[in-house]
């Protein structure tokens, strides 16, 4: 069967091969649809069916195009178990993942208050240790910080601390485009956690690939 697969507010059109020119004729593998209502996690990436037959639904705490994402990363690397960590430009999504399916997601909102500190395009952060370490200081850290690389390490350094139970001992698979993506893999470098980057086009182009044969499904 012919497809093509749309992520909403995206504009973008994927087929087998990648990104491509809109068709007519085919079927339409749609993602993002504000509609639709999420998935409870802990939920399988690759759901049983596509809401409507063409949908993909997004999880609780997670949006869809990002579990689109997660989708061909995990299609792409079947045994692989961690966390994925995807920094958007406002809100940072934890999820764990094991055997296929997301069984924890949590959300912070680092990008949104790096964007009010100004610190949103450092991608070489600093002092990440400092908040790790005492994070109940992030506010005195802040107020002490002078140059943007050590106010956003102190932001991250903080978000890691409170996430420290997700990502340590673990693996970490970094998602998404988002403009903190760079300070990220730098502060799990940092930490000696083992991180694997994604190239977006790649995991994108895999998920639709494993949702075109539920089209219909159900």
């Amino acid at each position: 069967m012919a497809w093509q697969g749309d992520i909403i507010g995206d504009g973008s059109v994927w087929g087998p091969g990648g990104r491509e020119t809109r068709r007519a004729g085919v079927a339409r593998i749609v993602v993002g649809d504000p509609s639709v209502l999420p998935d409870r996690i802990p939920a399988k990436l690759l759901p049983e069916a596509l809401a409507g037959g063409n949908h993909l639904p997004p999880l609780t705490g997670m949006p869809a195009d990002l579990r689109l994402r997660l989708l061909g990363f995990q299609t792409l690397n079947p045994h692989w178990d961690g966390v994925a960590i995807a920094p958007g430009p406002d809100r940072t999504v934890w999820a764990t993942l094991s055997a296929g399916e997301v069984i924890h997601v949590q959300g912070a909102l680092t990008g949104k208050l790096a964007h009010s500190l100004q610190c949103e395009g450092v991608t070489r952060p600093e002092g990440i240790e400092a908040a790790l370490s005492r994070p109940e200081r992030l506010a005195m850290l802040l107020d002490e910080a002078r140059q943007p690389e050590v106010t956003l390490g102190a932001l991250i350094g903080a978000e890691m601390a409170a996430a420290k139970s997700l990502w340590l001992g673990q693996q970490a698979v970094l998602i998404g485009s988002g403009p903190l993506r760079g300070a990220y893999l730098a502060a799990f470098q940092a930490l000696y956690v083992p991180v694997t980057d994604t190239m977006e086009d790649a995991v994108t182009r895999a998920g639709f690939r494993a949702l075109a044969g539920l089209l219909h499904a159900g």
